[in-house]
């Protein structure tokens, strides 16, 4: 007697790889976390904590006096030489250009502003080489959900605190 062989899968043996590949695939998206624009948010906002704390640094270490020029394009670091503000020639504060899914907003002192264009409504942080700074306040959401943000607090004394706010989950 012979025993044949038949090549090939079983309908069983089909639908649990569907399942397993349905149960892996809804995983990685799972664990993928937030939309492109919440990361790009939490990307930016994670950077300009970084560059913030970096540049008072550079401000106290180097006794420059140093500026952070907004709108709503980009932003820039500059420092006072010969009378006069100049673009920092260094590549770790080179302009950079904010993400055009989010909202950028700068409160200091004196006004809350939406900075708007290029030539317009310019705002000047100041970081001083005795440690001082401009108190702000900087606001990053994406333009789909102001309840989510992140908020970046600069007090006069030189601190710096990064906040993520979740109005939904209160």
């Amino acid at each position: 007697m012979q025993i044949s062989h038949k090549n090939g899968f079983t309908l069983i043996e089909l639908l649990v790889v569907i399942v397993l590949l349905g149960i892996v695939t809804s995983l990685a998206v799972l664990s993928m976390g937030a939309s492109g624009a919440e990361r790009k948010m939490e990307e930016e906002a994670k950077r300009l904590h970084a560059l913030i704390k970096l540049v008072r640094e550079e401000a106290i270490i180097q006794a420059k006096e140093i500026a952070m020029e907004i709108n709503k394009q980009e932003y820039l670091f500059l420092e006072y030489k010969e009378k006069k503000w100049i673009p920092l020639n260094n590549k770790i504060f080179q302009a950079r250009t904010i993400n055009e899914e989010l909202d950028f907003r700068v409160e200091t002192e004196a006004e809350l502003k939406l900075v708007e264009t290029k030539k317009e409504n310019l705002l000047r942080l100041y970081f001083l080489s005795s440690g001082e700074q401009t108190p702000f306040e900087i606001r990053l959401n994406t333009k789909d959900n102001p309840q989510n943000y992140y908020r970046l607090l600069g007090l006069f004394n030189g601190e710096l605190k990064l906040e993520h706010i979740n109005t939904y989950e209160n």
